[in-house]
């Protein structure tokens, strides 16, 4: 992602974050305004970049890997954050961790470890005894919809030193709806909880209208004040 001045501040700040070198950075704020597309998508190098959803039920397997069965006997598959340690072997990748926080137990003490600093991250292959060690390059983007960061556990939210609200979808997230729902689209991101409306919401809204009245999309998408929305959007057609 490049600097530009016409990003929102708070994509902004992640372009200026990103172009000083920062490699590990939380994206927190409210849901649909584009954190994940855009940690998968901008700024990244040629190792590209790698998603691993966190839960409860996560194990090992989806960070570092497991074997897998084949013709041939049992193969090891990488997990996404080793796949990023390793990149294209020349430069490390991006991992998009979402919803870190949900992680528990033995899985968040393997990530807190792999997220350390390069100088001190390392992975033992369990039956190799092959030692991993993320390459140059290697970033991570923590996604959140938390709100208080201070709700992180400490270990975590001191491996990622930088933390930005994003309060607004990216514009280049914005060109997937047609140009006449962008600023809405923008506006409705930050509102209060009830109000809210996000990218996914504006696009099922933007498809459903080719198809059906204007009134019934919006019904059916954007919430109770759906009408409202719809006036506005007729007004400003005019």
């Amino acid at each position: 992602m490049e600097a530009n001045t016409s990003l929102p501040q708070c994509w902004q700040d992640v372009a200026d974050a990103t172009a000083a070198g920062i490699t590990q950075m939380v994206l927190y704020g409210p849901p649909g305004t584009g954190k994940t597309f855009t940690g998968l998508n901008f700024g990244i190098n040629d190792a590209g970049a790698y998603r691993v959803i966190c839960n409860e039920d996560m194990t090992s397997a989806d960070v570092t890997g497991h074997y897998m069965p084949t013709d041939n006997g049992f193969q090891w598959n990488y997990g996404a954050v080793l796949k990023a340690w390793q990149g294209n072997g020349v430069v490390g990748g991006r991992v998009v961790a979402d919803e870190i926080d949900r992680a528990s137990g033995d899985v968040l003490s393997l990530l807190l470890a792999m997220f350390d600093s390069p100088e001190s991250a390392s992975w033992t292959h369990p039956k190799t005894g092959e030692v991993f060690k993320p390459l140059n390059g290697f970033s991570v983007f923590m996604t959140t919809n938390l709100e208080r960061m201070e709700d992180l556990p400490t270990a975590l939210a001191d491996r990622f030193p930088v933390k930005i609200r994003i309060n607004q979808p990216h514009p280049d997230a914005l060109t997937f709806l047609s140009p006449d729902i962008r600023v809405a689209a923008a506006m409705s991101a930050d509102y209060s909880r009830g109000d809210r409306k996000s990218l996914r919401a504006w696009k099922a809204f933007d498809k459903m209208r080719q198809t059906l009245p204007i009134e019934t999309a919006a019904r059916l998408t954007l919430g109770e004040d759906w009408q409202g929305i719809v006036d506005t959007l007729q007004v400003e057609a005019i």
